[in-house]
């Protein structure tokens, strides 16, 4: 199969919200949702406003959450059908309301309902438990809440779907941090209960703003967190498998990073080429301690396939219409592989260019340095001798930097370089069948490696 990584999920929609969606579409009017809307932006776009009057979450529906008789489980219960409407919303939608937040600095005391734009550090996550009933139809018994030290407003409180795993629960933490987000209630909000095993208490100051937000971002001081990709979105990602739709966003923030990070960035951040076997060793597990770390290898490119990125939203979010889907064999030591021994083992590169002049297509042989992301165990069938088809992994890297390796010319021609050439020359006769012979068991093991690839680096769907 020969076809290109197309649009995937943009948002997993995950079992509990799938339970839910029937409940959440009982409180609205689904026929609304049909309705074209005047966003002023791209077709098919709708505001914010719009979007949650159609299921009648809008301000005026919200008035509850303003009142100062105290927060109760008729509140969360609320704010949690907020959270999980905006997860079920199309990913075009998300990124028009993105794209027109606001800073949180800015917001009107009653503002209109729109996403505003925080930046700062996430001090404390607890788990907020639903009410019993909610808990049962959501089929989930919590979501997390999230304490915000920002710039100008102070703390802020943000219920989402999941915080990154690995932020501390019930422990002061302080990690950079963004949301985007709907602001449902200012000066209150929920109070996260802590079990005893917890061991901590939510703060007891009241946060300035309650926002609503699928995620909260998380910008490690270090590639690809410090050139702006979300690292949390890596804790979906599973190795072993084809490409799910678990690591779609991952796939797409990693391509991005590498262009935001500038030419060499990555390749710096690697440092030098690394041995293969943690990556390919299973008892290693490698990838679930390193995932997106920036790794660089050296090898012999033996495919490089264009794929076009036909969605746009994909198109904006990274830059680019097409990457390059490589296969680099690296060299290892001896290894047995599937009760064969092999010198040699194939990477998958996922990369944004390719150096300029440089081939392409099925049937190459081109000495690269690859500087990526580490993203996963990417596994693929593979076509036996007899029909049958037996299951690979290989490493997958993302994004990065690329160095080919292509022969010097026009070098030039000194007295010494004469010499060496008449040398040369005077002994070409003696080793001619010699260098044959090489070359021809060169191109018999280029085959034999090429039965290795896959057919396609296979997408989800």
């Amino acid at each position: 199969m020969n076809r290109p990584l197309r649009s995937l999920p943009g948002v997993a929609v995950s079992s509990a919200v799938a339970l839910i969606l029937a409940w959440l579409l009982t409180t609205g009017n689904p026929a609304a949702a049909a309705e074209p809307a005047d966003s002023g932006g791209r077709p098919g776009e709708t505001t914010l406003a719009r979007y949650l009057e159609t299921f009648a979450l809008d301000r005026e529906a919200r008035e509850v959450l303003d009142s100062n008789r105290g927060w109760d489980d008729d509140h969360t219960a609320l704010v949690v059908r907020v959270l999980l409407r905006l997860l079920l919303a199309p990913p075009e939608f998300a990124e028009a309301w993105q794209r027109s937040s606001v800073p949180i600095a800015t917001l009107a005391p009653k503002p209109e309902d729109g996403f505003v734009h925080a930046v700062g550090s996430a001090v404390f996550v607890a788990e907020l438990t639903l009410p019993d009933d909610l808990a049962q139809l959501a089929g989930r018994r919590a979501v997390d809440l999230v304490r915000l030290r920002t710039d100008g407003v102070g703390m802020i409180d943000v219920v989402t779907d999941a915080a990154p795993r690995a932020w501390p629960r019930w422990r002061d933490m302080d990690e950079p941090a963004e949301v985007f987000g709907l602001p449902v209630a200012a000066g209150t909000g929920p109070i996260p209960v802590a079990s005893p095993a917890d061991g901590g208490q939510w703060p007891s100051s009241s946060p300035a703003h309650l926002l609503v937000a699928s995620r909260v971002a998380w910008h490690p001081p270090r590639l690809p967190g410090s050139a702006g990709m979300d690292v949390g979105l890596l804790d979906t990602v599973v190795d072993g498998q084809k490409l799910t739709g678990g690591d779609t966003e991952a796939f797409y923030a990693l391509l991005a990073a590498a262009g935001r990070a500038g030419e060499g960035a990555v390749a710096v951040a690697a440092g030098a080429p690394r041995s293969l076997i943690p990556l390919i060793d299973p008892a290693e597990q490698w990838f679930e301690h390193h995932r997106g770390e920036p790794i660089a290898i050296n090898g012999v490119a033996l495919r490089a396939t264009r794929i076009e990125i036909d969605d746009p939203l994909r198109q904006r979010q990274t830059g680019i219409d097409h990457y390059w889907e490589v296969f680099v064999f690296v060299n290892t030591p001896l290894i047995s592989v599937g009760g064969k021994a092999q010198d040699r083992y194939p990477v998958v590169c996922c990369l944004r260019t390719l150096p300029v002049g440089m081939p392409t297509g099925s049937n190459i042989s081109e000495p690269l340095r690859v500087a990526g992301f580490a993203l996963k165990s990417y596994a693929y069938p593979l076509r036996t001798g007899d029909g049958s088809e037996i299951r690979r992994e290989a490493p997958l890297l993302v994004g990065g930097d690329v160095t080919w390796q292509q022969p010097r010319a026009g070098a030039t021609q000194g007295p010494l370089a004469w010499v060496l050439a008449a040398l040369a020359a005077t002994i070409s006769v003696g080793v001619a069948l010699a260098v044959w012979a090489g070359r021809r068991d060169a191109r018999r093991r280029a085959k034999q490696r090429r039965t290795s690839l896959p057919d396609r680096f296979i997408p989800p769907g």
